[in-house]
């Protein structure tokens, strides 16, 4: 399950971070999304994209696109 599957008020915790670009992963993991973190969908747009999610004390904004590459364990 990613990021991109959790519904707003859903909370998982982060498992790992797929392969993708390391600039992309490396500026994920630098907002705070860190294997281990809960994270707690709050909303999404209209049409999906962006989503806001609360990391620990961050509201952080991210697209669909990058979500997918959120690997999570849901609560």
């Amino acid at each position: 399950m990613t990021l991109k599957d959790l519904k707003p008020g859903q909370k998982g915790v982060v498992d790992s971070l797929s392969n993708g670009d390391p600039s992309l992963i490396s500026r994920i993991m630098a907002l705070g999304i860190i294997p281990g973190e809960e994270l707690e969908v709050l909303r999404k747009a209209p049409l999906g994209d962006p989503m806001q999610v609360k990391a620990g004390t961050t509201y952080i904004s991210i697209r669909k696109a990058d979500s997918q590459l959120i690997n999570i364990v849901s609560n």
